[in-house]
């Protein structure tokens, strides 16, 4: 899960260092060179290392830690100015099967019984619970297995070795609660000791130093050198310290790990690969699938381009910064409802922030439109006062310019209609529909209906443990208002208010980050387009296609990284010396 931030650089701090970085990289052009390669031969080498490692995020810095503690020398080259990528924003959780935490409780977590769920989850499409592989191709099978064999080898090392402190997360119920194939519903979420992804980035850094790995901020690795064998034997990269940015080449005798990080910065990959309209993400600025040209050059093949871990942002926060500096984890809540243009609830509100974000990228062949591009979250001052603070209701203090508020459904509706109208050179010919002020006032009469019976018979709310766990989280009422608690059958439900004034946040889609780029396979080894590996190639982290490719609980995301990272780090220091 990547939680609302207890970090202590906040997110919007640190998005201030992060951006510096990719201030200066604009300067130089954003793709300059980035699709080129060059036989090794007569390159003049300025720095040499075992490994070498693209990026300073979780998988990253995975990968370097490892690989040092195996023996081999490293040198990280981060684009940024600032080391720890977007994991430096999240909630650093990892979701590991099989894991300590679970041991130390006695749970078992079966490797078939696991795999099983994780076939089901993640290839839902090709899930077939009668064949030996669950209907999976080899490839995609074999990454699974991959994944449950070593998330938890990976956390037990790395925690031996002194890079993270990992504890149970304790109250997280997986994404895909209610599966029949979900033995482990809850458990399999790990956080990091002391905070947030901040923590787990100040843990790395602290081993980092300790162990005397080169980092290098502001260096954008732009070009990946082969030898005559096609062989990976280092890479290029822009050196923007200094006024005038300089070329540094760097060798790799083993092997060169990336971990850079995906694209939804690149305007131009996410329109051509994400599926919907996405307003930007979580991801650092300096994501901009660099790995995605580099890869291509050298004949890798590409995978899961389609894909992202999605989540909900206030619309008009992620229009003015592209980089977020918070997501909506679960709208929160009870008297509220998420409509589309037309005043129609679309989904279950409390249902994950993954899944729920898959909403905005609903075609309409009738209409022939986006027609959820932009949701209205309404809600009454009962919930505007009871759950002030909690994102992205505004505190007492808090900015409240998002807000659109009308002392009628009416009123309301035409505040929202305005404020729309007045974002066309963003939205383009997105409107609201006029039937949307009485298509809405239907909505909350009928939403009023299931929150008094408890039951929500269009879409479930309230209906699965993850949607009260969450609620419990992000939705802490506040204490000492005038309203009353909510005592109805169904903790995430309230009725409206009979009267006004009524409040409405603009949302939209966006990405976390992606998690297409080049295939690797059990090993982190990046492949062509053959299946083979490219030798001395490896990925890990948001710029790769994952081992497992879909959002099915709180720490998909790092739990990846993290696995993928070790993979990548014991792997690449076997390699033979080129």
């Amino acid at each position: 899960m990547e939680k609302q931030e207890t970090n202590t650089l906040s997110r919007r701090d640190f998005l201030k260092t992060a951006g510096a970085g990719a201030v200066a990289l604009g300067a130089i052009g954003a793709f300059g060179g980035l699709a080129s390669c060059k036989a090794g031969t007569s390159i003049k080498w300025d720095l040499t290392a075992d490994v070498v490692v693209a990026g300073s995020g979780a998988g990253a810095s995975a990968a370097a830690a490892v690989a040092q503690s195996k023996g081999a020398s490293v040198i990280m080259l981060e684009k940024s100015a600032a080391a720890g990528g977007t994991t430096i924003k999240s909630g650093g959780e990892i979701w590991i099967p099989n894991n300590f935490a679970l041991k130390a409780s006695g749970v078992t977590d079966a490797k078939a019984d696991c795999l099983k769920f994780m076939a089901r989850a993640n290839y839902s499409t090709i899930y077939n619970p009668n064949d030996a592989h669950y209907g999976l191709p080899d490839h995609e099978y074999t990454n699974l297995e991959a994944y449950y064999d070593n998330a938890a080898p990976a956390i037990d090392y790395m925690m031996k070795i002194g890079a993270i402190k990992y504890a149970a997360a304790g109250y997280d119920y997986d994404y895909w609660d209610h599966a029949t194939e979900n033995k482990v519903p809850r458990g399999r979420g790990l956080g990091p000791v002391g905070g947030a992804g901040n923590a787990l980035i100040a843990s790395f850094q602290a081993y980092i130093k300790a162990n005397n790995i080169t980092l290098l901020t502001s260096h954008r690795v732009t070009q990946i050198y082969l030898n005559d064998k096609k062989e990976v034997i280092g890479v290029q990269a822009t050196d923007n310290t200094t006024t005038t940015p300089k070329s540094v080449n760097v060798r790799a005798r083993k092997a060169v790990v990336f971990g850079s990080g995906g694209f939804t910065h690149n305007k131009e990959l996410v329109r051509q690969f994400l599926k919907g309209p996405i307003f930007g993400g979580c991801a650092v600025l300096t994501n901009e699938g660099d790995l995605v040209y580099m890869a291509q050059a050298i004949g890798a093949q590409l995978s899961n381009m389609n894909s992202a871990w999605n989540a909900q942002n206030p619309l008009e926060e992620i229009l003015k910064s592209p980089s977020s500096p918070n997501e909506i984890w679960q709208d929160p809540g009870d008297s509220m409802v998420l409509v589309n243009k037309y005043g129609v609830r679309v989904t279950d509100e409390k249902r994950s922030y993954n899944d729920r974000t898959k909403i905005h990228f609903y075609w309409d062949p009738v209409e022939q439109e986006f027609v959820n591009m932009v949701m209205m979250m309404v809600y009454d001052q009962r919930t505007a006062d009871l759950y002030a603070g909690d994102y992205p209701f505004p505190g007492p203090n808090d900015d409240k310019s998002i807000v659109i508020s009308g002392q009628t459904i009416q009123e309301l509706g035409a505040n929202i209609r305005a404020r729309v109208a007045g974002l066309s050179s963003q939205l383009g010919i997105f409107s609201i529909a006029d039937s949307f002020e009485s298509n809405l006032a239907a909505t909350i009469t009928k939403f009023n209906g299931f929150a008094n019976s408890g039951v929500d018979s269009d879409f479930k709310r309230g209906t699965y443990p993850y949607d009260k766990a969450w609620y419990s989280i992000f939705s802490p009422p506040v204490q000492g208002t005038k309203w009353p608690a909510n005592d109805k059958p169904n903790i995430t439900m309230y009725p409206f208010t009979a009267q006004g004034p009524y409040y409405c946040i603009l949302v939209g889609g966006g990405t976390l980050d992606t998690n297409g780029g080049p295939k690797i396979n059990a090993k982190a080894q990046i492949l062509d387009t053959k299946e083979n590996p490219i030798s001395g190639l490896y990925g890990a982290g948001n710029c790769i296609a994952p081992l497992m490719p879909n959002y099915i609980a709180a720490g998909a995301t790092i739990g990846n990284a993290l696995t993928s990272g070790y993979l990548a780090g014991m792997n690449a220091v076997l390699e033979p010396s080129k």
